[in-house]
């Protein structure tokens, strides 16, 4: 085997163990989100392309700051909730005439997580291991058209269109 062989049958070799890393990284993740929530609920891990256009479609209908953060100053509908408040999330989406019991996304901030797509119950039940994923997350229901943020300065806030 000459110099030019070698050296690609080396980067063929690193191409594999890297793709190999990044299948066992995203396993990880998958699992790091499953054990989140209470088994035998209903909760569906997204692939990453479908992770993808959920969180398109959430930026097309929420206007997003440069910093990454949902800029609430464009935003008309909102609150700031405290956070006692957030055992009685239901009840202040309903008050806002908002359904919640449609189906909701959990997008953690951090790249590379796959989203949830779960109840809003389901995911009250482990809000706190959510918040505790990393510096922001959300939860986000498109048919309701509202995102709760969970901002990692510990500001916690509902908008809806």
């Amino acid at each position: 085997m000459n110099r030019e062989e070698r050296k690609k049958r080396l980067e063929e070799l690193v191409r594999a163990r890297k793709m190999n890393e990044d299948k066992l990284e995203n396993e990880r993740r998958i699992a790091e989100m499953r054990e989140l929530f209470s088994t035998g609920r209903a909760v569906e891990i997204l692939n990453a392309y479908e992770s993808e256009q959920v969180e398109i479609e959430m930026t097309d209908k929420f206007p997003i700051a440069w910093y990454g953060r949902i800029d609430w100053d464009k935003m008309s509908n909102k609150s700031v909730l405290a956070y006692e408040e957030l055992q009685h999330i239901t009840d202040i989406l309903s008050w806002k005439g908002l359904d919640h019991t449609l189906p909701v996304y959990v997008i953690v901030g951090l790249h590379g997580y796959p989203l949830v797509k779960t109840s809003l119950t389901t995911t009250m039940e482990s809000i706190e291991e959510i918040m505790y994923m990393g510096p922001d997350q959300y939860i986000y229901c498109p048919l309701s058209n509202y995102v709760i943020e969970f901002f990692h300065d510990d500001v916690i806030t509902m908008g809806w269109l």
